[in-house]
C-alpha cells in the first residue's frame, strides 16, 4: 500500500495524468460544445474511435499533421452527418448518436481488417506514426522548482497544449464572444434567439460539427500519443466519460477540464495499481470513472425535471 501511495504522491505520476487526461479534455469539450447549443452528443464514443483508425491509417503515408488532420476532419464530418439527421430529417439527437457509435463499432473493426490484410484486433503490421512530444528545457532554469516542472510539463504532446489552450479559448468564446452569445441562447431557449433572426439551427450544425473535431483531435491523440497504433475498442468508454464530465464540470469549460483532470487521475491510478499491486483488483479502479458518470447523469435528468417543473409553474 506505501508503495502505492508514493507512486501516486510522484511528479512521473502527476505527468501520467497529465497524458492520460488529455483525450478526455478534448472530448470534454466537444461535448460541451453540443450540449450548449441544445444537442446532446452522446456519439462521443464512435466519434473518437473512427477518427482514431482514420488517423493511424492516414499517418502510414503522410505526416503527422496531416493524419491529426484527417482524425479531426472525420470527426467533423460525422457531427454534420448528426445534424443532417437530426436538424433535417428530424431524427431524435440521441438515436442517431447510438447508431454512430454501434456503426463505429463494427466499421472500425471491418475497416482495420482491410487495411491490415485481415487481423481484426490491432494495426500492429502498419508502421504508424506519432505526434511529436514538446520538450520544455528553460524550465530546469526556474529555482528550487524547475526540475519538478520539466519532468512534470516536459514530453507531452502537441495536442495536449491545445487542450489545455482550448479550455481558455472556448471560455473566451462562449462568455465573450457573440457568437458564444448565440450557442448558448439556442441552447437554453431556441425560440428567443429565433425571434432575433438567429438561425437556431444553423447554430447547432455547426455546435456539432466543432464537437465532432473536438472529438476527432482526442481520438487523434489516443491513437497517436497515448497509444502509438490502433486496437479494437480503444477508446473503453472514453467517450461516455467525457459526456459525464460535461455535465460534472457544469457545463462550462473550466469545470470540464477540472472534471476530465478527475478522470484522468483515476485512469492513471488504475495503471499504478496493475503494476505494483497484482492482488488488488485494477478493474475497481477503472470502473470509478463510469460511476460518477452515472451519478453526474441522475443529477442533470434531475436538474433538468426540476427546470422544467419551475417553468411550468
Amino acid at each position: 500500500m506505501m508503495d502505492i501511495i508514493g507512486a501516486v504522491f510522484s511528479v512521473t505520476f502527476l505527468a501520467m495524468v497529465i497524458r492520460q487526461m488529455t483525450p478526455l479534455l478534448l472530448a470534454t469539450l466537444g461535448g460541451l460544445i453540443a450540449d450548449l447549443s441544445g444537442a446532446l452528443n452522446v456519439a462521443l464514443e464512435g466519434m473518437m474511435l473512427i477518427s482514431a483508425l482514420t488517423a493511424v491509417l492516414v499517418s502510414v503515408h503522410y505526416p503527422w499533421y496531416v493524419a491529426v488532420l484527417a482524425g479531426m476532419s472525420a470527426g467533423s464530418a460525422l457531427g454534420l452527418m448528426m445534424a443532417f439527421f437530426h436538424l433535417r430529417m428530424r431524427a431524435d439527437i440521441i438515436l442517431v448518436g447510438f447508431a454512430v457509435n454501434i456503426v463505429a463499432t463494427g466499421g472500425t473493426v471491418f475497416a482495420l481488417s482491410l487495411a491490415t490484410g485481415g487481423d481484426k484486433g490491432t494495426s500492429i503490421n502498419l508502421v504508424s506514426k506519432a505526434i511529436p512530444a514538446v520538450n520544455l528545457p528553460f524550465l530546469r532554469d526556474i529555482p528550487v522548482v524547475g526540475e519538478v516542472l520539466h519532468r512534470m510539463l516536459s514530453g507531452h504532446s502537441v495536442l495536449t497544449w491545445f487542450a489545455f489552450a482550448s479550455v481558455f479559448g472556448l471560455w473566451f468564446f462562449l462568455y465573450r464572444m457573440r457568437g458564444g452569445l448565440w450557442l448558448r441562447a439556442v441552447g437554453e431557449y431556441p425560440a428567443a434567439p429565433a425571434a432575433a433572426g438567429i438561425k437556431v439551427d444553423m447554430v447547432r450544425m455547426w455546435g456539432l460539427i466543432a464537437s465532432g473535431a473536438f472529438a476527432g483531435l482526442a481520438g487523434a491523440q489516443l491513437a497517436m500519443f497515448n497509444y502509438v497504433g490502433f486496437t479494437r475498442d480503444m477508446t473503453a468508454g472514453r467517450g461516455f466519460i467525457a459526456l459525464g464530465a460535461v455535465l460534472l464540470g457544469a457545463r462550462h469549460p473550466v469545470g470540464a477540464c477540472l472534471a476530465a483532470l478527475l478522470f484522468g487521475f483515476f485512469d492513471a491510478l488504475s495503471f499504478v495499481i496493475a503494476t505494483r499491486a497484482q492482488n488488488f483488483p485494477a478493474e475497481l479502479i477503472q470502473a470509478m470513472p463510469f460511476a460518477v458518470t452515472i451519478v453526474a447523469l441522475i443529477f442533470f435528468a434531475w436538474r433538468a425535471q426540476r427546470a422544467k417543473a419551475l417553468r411550468g409553474a
